[in-house]
C-alpha cells in the first residue's frame, strides 16, 4: 500500500539521441526539460510525490529538476530505440500498484484530475481511448504479419484484428497485478522478437510497432479478460474534459514548437511557490 499517492516519470535517453522526432537533439533537450520540469512542480503542487527513473545522462539532464528521487533503473537497458516505451514498461516493473506512470509531457496540474486517478478503484487507470486506422492498422499488419510474432496464446487474435481501438498512454495507473503481469509479459514479447529478428521496415518513417506493444495490447487486454477500466479524459470533447479537470497532454512533435508558451507557464508556477 502506498503510502503518499506517487507519480512517476521515465527518461530512457536512447530514442531522444537518435533524434526520435526527428528535430535537433539540443533542441529536444531544451525542450523535455521545459515540459518535464512543470509536469514535476505542477504534481508537487498537488501533494503528490514524484520519481524518475532514468538512466545517467537523463539523471544529469534532470538534476535542477525539484524530483522526490531518482532512480538509475535505466542504465543497463539496451534494444532498439524504435522501442521508446521500453524505458516506461521497466519502470513499471519497478514500482508498485497503485502508482501513476506520466509521460514527461503529460501533466496532472489539478486537484479533480488527481482525486479521479488516484481516487479510481478499477483495475486500469489511462488516459484514453483512441481509434485511429491509419495508425495502428499498418503497424499490427508490421508486427503479426511481417515481424511473424504470434501472441494467439494470450489474445483471440481473430478478434483482436478486427479492432483498431487502443488506449493512449499519456497517463496510466495500473491497481490490478494480474493485467500488469499479462500487459509487461506481451509487451516484452512483441518487443524481443522484433528486437532480434530486425524485420525490414522497422526503421521506416511510419513503422511504430510500440504503439501496438504498448497500447493497442493493453486495449485488447482489458476488453477480452474483463479489466475494468476508467479513461479519464474520454467523451465527446476530450480535450474539453481535460481541460475541466485540470489534465494535459502535449501532443507528439508539437511539444518542441511552444518553448515560449512553456517558460511563461514555467515562469507562473515558479512565481507562485
Amino acid at each position: 500500500m502506498l503510502a503518499k499517492s506517487r507519480v512517476f516519470h521515465s527518461f530512457w535517453s536512447k530514442p531522444l539521441l537518435q533524434k526520435r522526432y526527428g528535430q535537433p537533439v539540443r533542441k529536444q533537450l531544451e525542450s523535455t526539460l521545459l515540459f518535464t520540469t512543470i509536469g514535476v512542480i505542477a504534481a508537487k503542487r498537488l501533494g503528490l510525490e514524484i520519481v524518475l527513473h532514468t538512466d545517467d545522462y537523463g539523471a544529469k539532464l534532470f538534476q535542477h529538476v525539484p524530483y522526490d528521487e531518482v532512480y538509475l533503473t535505466l542504465n543497463e537497458h539496451d534494444i532498439d530505440a524504435q522501442f521508446w516505451a521500453s524505458g516506461k514498461i521497466i519502470a513499471m516493473q519497478h514500482e508498485p500498484l497503485g502508482s501513476c506512470h506520466l509521460d514527461l509531457d503529460a501533466w496532472i496540474k489539478g486537484a479533480k484530475c488527481r482525486d479521479i486517478v488516484f481516487g479510481s478503484k478499477k483495475d486500469l487507470v489511462v488516459q484514453s481511448t483512441e481509434d485511429a486506422f491509419g495508425v495502428y492498422a499498418p503497424n499490427k499488419k508490421f508486427v503479426f504479419d511481417q515481424g511473424r510474432v504470434d501472441i494467439s496464446g494470450h489474445l483471440d487474435m481473430k478478434r483482436a484484428r478486427r479492432s483498431v481501438e487502443a488506449y493512449n498512454c499519456g497517463l496510466v495507473r495500473l491497481n490490478n497485478q494480474q493485467l500488469k503481469d499479462k500487459w509487461l509479459e506481451l509487451y516484452w514479447k512483441i518487443t524481443h522478437e522484433l528486437d532480434r529478428k530486425q524485420p525490414p521496415g522497422l526503421h521506416e518513417k511510419y513503422c511504430i510497432p510500440d504503439l501496438v506493444a504498448e497500447q493497442w495490447v493493453l486495449f485488447q487486454l482489458c476488453r477480452q479478460h474483463g479489466f475494468s477500466v476508467e479513461c479519464i479524459c474520454d467523451g465527446f470533447n476530450q480535450h474539453q474534459r481535460a481541460k475541466e479537470i485540470g489534465y494535459a497532454h502535449l501532443i507528439s512533435e508539437q511539444k518542441y514548437h511552444v518553448d515560449d508558451e512553456l517558460k511563461k507557464i514555467l515562469q507562473r508556477l515558479t512565481a507562485q511557490q
